[in-house]
């Protein structure tokens, strides 16, 4: 017994087709007929009922099968390791976050990683929400800072902060004397948003009922862009604590009663090799960077 036979097992198992198994695993069907063959022999038992029009797997297959796909899976991730440590980037981490948190937190985050690891080169990636997803999925990316919820059972997630919103209007507005406000009293007001496709877009019609503000027809597609139409009295919009700028004395940031807010966390593939170094560094972020 090998791997190529539990690799055989597996694709019969799955496809319940040995021609289409076959194919798959890049052999003729006679051959894999043979091998799955001497591998019941070998154990001494039927894996599969071969009928006319299908292939049924037996009880001992069913109990043999999950440990075939783990043994699989660890040889899978024994050879990323091995290529990992062999190739060039071994001492270089790809960091993704999306557009609105990006430019806030990245900046003090390389400084932070780099005092703990001065040797490992950092490549940042700004995209949005999707993307990134994407790029973890397709191995393209190790880790990135999105905002939770994130649902997908090959990623691994370690929340590092929460993110409050604030209520962004320009300095002479009639709510800018407040110190707090509820969002319900604020309805009506015109309500800018960044572009489809960024996920504090998303994050804000959750919290603001599209149906009791008015949409601005215009649509930016950076933070600072929203900036810069709030102070203008364009409009109001929530604004990420992690983007407040206090300083400014042409916009105001309200406290909101609801206190809103966004949780953001370290996200990478469950099977990456270098997962300790992630977890480690999860562990290193793990807090609210100054805005």
């Amino acid at each position: 017994m090998n791997l190529r036979d539990l690799s055989y097992l597996v694709a019969v198992a799955d496809l319940r087709n040995f021609s289409q198994a076959a194919e798959q695993c890049s052999i003729s069907q006679p051959t894999l007929s043979t091998q799955i063959k001497k591998l019941e022999d070998y154990l001494g038992v039927n894996l599969f009922v071969r009928e006319k029009n299908s292939v049924e797997v037996t009880e001992a297959c069913e109990q043999i099968l999950p440990i075939a796909r783990r043994i699989l899976a660890d040889i899978q991730t024994i050879r990323q390791i091995a290529a990992h440590a062999g190739d060039r980037y071994r001492n270089m981490l790809s960091l993704g976050a999306f557009p609105s948190l990006a430019s806030y937190v990245l900046p003090e985050y390389v400084f932070r990683i780099k005092q703990y690891y001065p040797d490992l080169k950092l490549q940042l990636v700004e995209e949005k929400t999707d993307a990134l997803i994407a790029l973890l999925l397709g191995k393209k990316l190790d880790a990135a800072l999105l905002a939770l919820p994130v649902e997908h059972e090959a990623l691994e997630c370690r929340p590092l902060f929460e993110d409050p919103f604030t209520l962004a209007v320009c300095a002479d507005h009639p709510l800018a004397h407040l110190e707090e406000v509820d969002l319900n009293s604020v309805a009506k007001e015109n309500l800018l948003l960044l572009d489809e496709g960024h996920c504090l877009r998303d994050q804000t019609l959750k919290l603001c009922d599209p149906s009791r503000f008015v949409e601005h027809d215009f649509r930016a597609s950076s933070l600072e862009t929203l900036r810069f139409m709030v102070k203008n009295g364009v409009g109001v919009t929530l604004m990420p604590s992690v983007a407040v700028q206090p300083e400014d004395n042409d916009i105001r940031y309200i406290n909101i009663r609801q206190r809103p807010s966004r949780t953001i966390a370290l996200i990478w593939l469950r099977t990456h090799p270098r997962s300790a170094l992630l977890e480690t560094l999860a562990k290193l972020l793990a807090y609210k960077p100054l805005p």
